[in-house]
């Protein structure tokens, strides 16, 4: 660990625990972090974490939609994915991940983008919710080129 450790660095090892306790040390002793007692006040800290708690505890499409409808800032969404792996016999993916609403489209271009260079042949169809109540659908495919936002 470094010396001054990021308490959100401290956070994501914590989630990786049985307990959600973490212990480390950065030269001065022992300490221990507990994820029940972290509650981040910064507006960049509460962001942080709670784009994390979607990466990481969305196992289901409700529970990562509904991270969605109460996040703290008014430019993330949160996304359920479908990937379709089409050069696998239709592999299908299913993740939850954050994404900044200004740059969804571009993002999603550049995955597309990366994919039909490693001649991955794949559909991705995102339904995206934000602290706004709107949901945002976004897809690609990687065979056709087609990129859409609606």
């Amino acid at each position: 660990m470094l010396k001054d450790a990021n308490t959100i660095l401290l956070y994501i090892f914590s989630l990786s625990t049985i307990d959600g306790i973490f212990d480390y040390d950065c030269g001065e002793g022992k300490k221990i972090f507990n994820n029940k007692e972290y509650h981040p006040t910064s507006k960049e800290d509460i962001l942080d974490k709670e784009l994390i708690d979607s990466l990481i505890l969305s196992y289901t499409e409700k529970d990562c939609l509904k991270r969605g409808t109460k996040l703290s800032d008014d430019n993330y969404q949160i996304c359920w994915c479908e990937n379709v792996i089409l050069s696998f016999g239709a592999l299908n993916e299913k993740t939850c991940i954050p994404f900044r609403t200004s740059t969804f489209k571009e993002r999603l271009k550049k995955k597309m983008d990366k994919d039909k260079k490693l001649n991955k042949n794949e559909e991705v169809k995102c339904t995206c919710s934000n602290n706004k109540g709107k949901t945002i659908i976004g897809r690609y495919n990687s065979v056709t080129g087609d990129v859409k936002v609606e």
